[in-house]
């Protein structure tokens, strides 16, 4: 039966093989200039940024083995103190993947992850769930991984484009992620919003002027209007990473650009909650 507004006239996104632009990679050297590079890249990407901001709180105090998983270029291994074992993990479609190779990572294939069980006292997973196709028997991994007491860190995004396509697969909301870790054996999680509404009208605003400067367009004479228009808005591209930088520092809320997520396995002396017993209302109609 024919329709009027046919979908087969808008694009299939299924058929979307790979993004215009990538994420880039980020390379950490030696050096003051190396500094400033990464320091102005995290002003204007607003997800690494806040990224950084929250793990640069968070890591120094970490003590132990630590596991850096979906590791990537181990952008922020420098920030463990130097007293840590550190052990970068990645899976081997790393770099066909998402472009990252780097020597010194444990490149391991499948869900079982190459480590001792209860050998882990801290996990780092920094935007790397939403690429997991099952999460289930990752955190799963990540449990058996961590000491028992052993914390869990992981970011990931929520306002925010699809990226590395096709290898991007979920956008994860605070209950969603407690009950995922639940699930996994982890206690205690508590999920902070990284970044708020202003944040995240900053954010669309800049990757919409940015689109504009790199147009994806056949026609010649659109790509170029395109490309002056968003030249004469670079002002507005900048006025928008200043406020959206400024606003980092107040309270998130739950529309924000990601989440920080911090759980733990269960110590030895912890006694799980009883669980209360299903009532009539709690059991889903037939």
């Amino acid at each position: 039966m024919e329709t009027k507004n046919k979908p087969a006239e808008r694009q299939n996104l299924l058929k979307v093989e790979k993004e215009h632009w990538k994420p880039p990679v980020y390379s950490r050297r030696p050096g003051l200039a190396s500094r400033a590079k990464l320091a102005f890249f995290r002003f204007l990407d607003l997800q690494a940024g806040t990224i950084w901001r929250d793990l640069s709180e968070l890591l120094p105090s970490v003590k132990g083995t630590v596991v850096d998983v979906g590791c990537g270029i181990q952008p922020f291994r420098h920030m463990f103190s130097p007293e840590t074992r550190y052990i970068g993990l990645d899976t081997v479609d790393s770099k066909a993947h998402f472009g990252y190779e780097t020597p010194d990572t444990r490149y391991y294939s499948g869900i079982t992850w190459p480590l001792p069980a209860k050998s882990a006292d801290f996990i780092l997973c920094t935007e790397t769930l939403e690429h997991i196709p099952d999460p289930g028997p990752f955190l799963d991994e990540a449990f058996r991984c961590l000491k028992p007491g052993g914390r869990l860190l992981l970011t990931v995004p929520f306002a925010a484009r699809w990226h590395f396509i096709p290898y991007d697969y979920w956008r994860y909301t605070p209950s969603g992620l407690d009950r995922l870790l639940k699930e996994a054996g982890f206690h205690d999680t508590r999920v902070f919003a990284r970044g708020n509404q202003l944040t995240v009208v900053c954010y669309k605003l800049m990757a919409f002027i940015f689109s504009l400067l790199f147009p994806k367009h056949s026609d010649f004479l659109f790509e170029s209007l395109c490309r002056l228009v968003g030249l004469l808005a670079l002002p507005l591209f900048l006025a928008a990473a200043v406020l959206a930088n400024l606003t980092l520092g107040k309270s998130g809320s739950v529309d924000c650009l990601g989440f920080t997520v911090l759980s733990e396995r269960p110590g030895k002396n912890h006694k799980a909650a009883p669980q209360p017993k299903p009532t009539k209302s709690a059991v889903p109609p037939h």
